[in-house]
């Protein structure tokens, strides 16, 4: 049966007291030579190989060996292991865990002791192979320590002849199961500390590579080849002065692959993607729900945006592979968005540059338009914009007034770079003026919209005002193109419209009422027609509708009242309820004009906004 062992009782008189100092000094003696084994360095397996040498050169373990319990594999394996007879090729090498003492050990962390494994039915493997090599009394203690491979390790330890363990030698043993354990935490640190060490000079020589990359103008695609050599988790780069979205590695491998990984962040996906640079904190991880494209689970994402000139110019996006990512991998984050960095930096000022000379070129045109045709296309080739073919122009601008035109020009940019070659979108006067090629007529409303306003509504959480201006075939015919986009752009704000806006949507009125001031417009509006509504809305009646009929029938009662169903003296108490509610007298012509006015500058902004 299985025991602790307990310390062998004392005997008097002085043979017995040399004896135990004896026993004590070879105790001590054999510390010292495992001490020894311990501190002479080398790997683990060398250190344990000299330990178990150490402890059964002496009496009164002849054999031994540590073994590693593999939970995964359910058998107890050997690491190392000491016979004076020598090792048979054919002796078993592990041993099943439910028929072993080792797990137990582990487990509780406290020696045991079997005294006579041949006799002893509790553990059947242990004593089919103690009746197999010819070994009795067994030691068994937990090391406190694992292998290689993170497997907790027990010393095993046997005699020939059955023995009784005294409790000294369990002492003894215990503290060289300490001292193992200290050595081989300690090779594992410094190892731990040589791959850290090795790991960090890596990425520092990458990083390196990678900024040699930029500056020797590589492409971002080969940057972001780079790139994921240096960081291994998948990554996604979105350069949003080019409109590049390059994917290294699916996020969601089991489901979708890289390629199809690729075509979401391109298209559907890219502005939801890209409006992570909003408020990111770089390096914190957040959850990304994706579910609106079809991929259910939420996904940890380290956003770090890449910034110039206080401009987000771009984004990196790092899926980690675990939750947590260690310093080591946030220091290869750090040399990946540094090279980034200055390759979206390089991209922005030559866009920035071309934006630049764009602008100058095409607000000379808008306003004096083509004093030299043949030198003013030559201008525009040079900058890349051809003027010899249809270009629609398009003005678009987010719904308050001066927010930011600089990066609504790169989103725009993007959006139609990717899906419309040709296509140019250049800041101008607080918006974004922007050209469409047409070599088979206008593009659908449905394109523009994908396009034009569903990009800013994913970015911003609003829908911008995309006001279509005609078509340009001739140099002249810009500045005309560009003044009839402002008028709409103008009529949108005073109306509250937004998405795509035309000038007919407001009718014959339009060039004139875009002469106005729009807050001016509502407040006549308001003014004049917003009492009765609040009436209306309160007491119920239909007092608005008659004053706009009888506005409408010039007047005449018995026309106004067969217009609207009701009897003439009704439409007179309604009459005489406006003039004593709101003192308005419809007999007043001047009263009349504004009435009509106001009614007819509703009806305008309510059919635009219907359209």
């Amino acid at each position: 049966m299985p025991s602790a062992a307990s310390p062998a009782a004392s005997t008097d008189g002085p043979g017995s007291v040399t004896a135990r100092q004896t026993e004590a000094g070879l105790r001590l003696a054999r510390l010292r030579a495992i001490a020894s084994a311990v501190n002479a360095g080398g790997d683990i397996e060398t250190i344990l190989d000299r330990v178990l040498l150490a402890v059964c050169r002496g009496e009164p373990w002849p054999r031994g060996g540590i073994m590693a319990v593999n939970r995964q594999s359910g058998f107890s394996e050997l690491v190392t292991g000491y016979d004076p007879d020598g090792r048979s090729p054919d002796r078993p090498r592990r041993w099943a865990l439910a028929t072993s003492p080792v797990t137990i050990v582990a487990e509780t962390r406290r020696p045991l002791v079997i005294e006579d494994a041949q006799r002893s039915q509790d553990f059947p493997g242990y004593q089919e192979d103690a009746r197999a090599r010819g070994y009795r009394t067994v030691a068994l203690l937990p090391l406190g320590c694992t292998n290689a491979e993170e497997h907790e390790m027990v010393l095993s330890l046997h005699t020939r002849e059955r023995i009784e363990v005294a409790g000294e030698e369990l002492d003894f043993l215990t503290t060289v199961a300490h001292l193992v354990a200290l050595a081989v935490e300690r090779v594992k640190h410094l190892q731990r500390e040589q791959r850290q060490n090795e790991r960090l000079r890596r990425v520092l020589e990458a990083g390196a590579g990678l900024m040699e990359l930029v500056l020797d103008g590589a492409a971002l695609s080969a940057v972001a080849g780079m790139a994921g050599a240096v960081l291994p988790h998948p990554m996604l780069i979105l350069d949003f002065v080019t409109g590049e979205a390059i994917a290294r590695g699916s996020p969601f491998p089991e489901t979708l692959d890289e390629r199809g990984w690729r075509e979401l962040v391109q298209g559907t996906a890219g502005p939801a993607l890209a409006g992570l640079a909003e408020g990111a904190v770089p390096g914190e991880v957040v959850l990304l729900d994706l579910s609106a494209f079809g991929l259910p689970q939420k996904l940890p994402v380290i956003a770090e945006p890449l910034r110039v000139e206080h401009e987000t110019a771009g984004l990196l996006l790092i899926f980690p592979r675990q939750a947590a990512m260690d310093s080591l991998d946030r220091v290869a984050v750090q040399e990946v968005r540094f090279a980034l960095g200055a390759q979206v930096m390089r991209h922005h000022a030559e866009a920035k540059r071309e934006a630049r000379d764009l602008s100058e070129f095409l607000g000379q045109l808008f306003r004096a338009g083509a004093a030299e045709p043949a030198r003013t296309q030559a201008r525009a080739a040079r900058l890349g914009l051809n003027l010899a073919r249809g270009m629609r122009l398009l003005s678009v601008a987010l719904p308050r007034p001066g927010g930011g035109p600089a990066e609504l020009r790169r989103l725009l940019a993007g959006s139609l770079g990717r899906a419309m070659p040709g296509a140019l979108a250049i800041e101008q006067e607080g918006a974004v003026a922007v050209l469409l090629p047409e070599p088979e007529g206008p593009a659908p409303d449905a394109v523009l919209d994908r396009l034009l306003v569903a990009p800013v509504r994913a970015r911003w959480g609003v829908r911008p005002v995309v006001a279509c201006g005609p078509l340009c075939t001739l140099p002249g015919h810009y500045g005309q193109a560009w003044a009839e986009c402002g008028r709409v752009l103008d009529l949108a704000r005073m109306f509250g419209r937004d998405g795509l806006v035309r000038q007919g949507d407001f009718g014959p009125s339009a060039l004139l009422l875009s002469a106005f001031d729009g807050a001016l417009v509502r407040a006549f509006v308001e003014g004049t027609l917003g009492p009765i509504r609040r009436h209306e809305a309160e007491h119920g009646g239909d007092l608005l509708r008659t004053a706009a009929a009888f506005i409408d029938e010039a007047c005449r009662y018995q026309a106004t009242a067969a217009r609207l169903g009701i009897h003439v003296s009704t439409l007179r108490y309604r009459l005489r309820r406006l003039e004593e509610l709101f003192g308005l007298d419809l007999e007043d012509s001047e009263t009349r004009f504004r009435l009509a006015l106001a009614a007819r500058l509703t009806a305008i902004g309510t059919a635009s906004s219907e359209s």
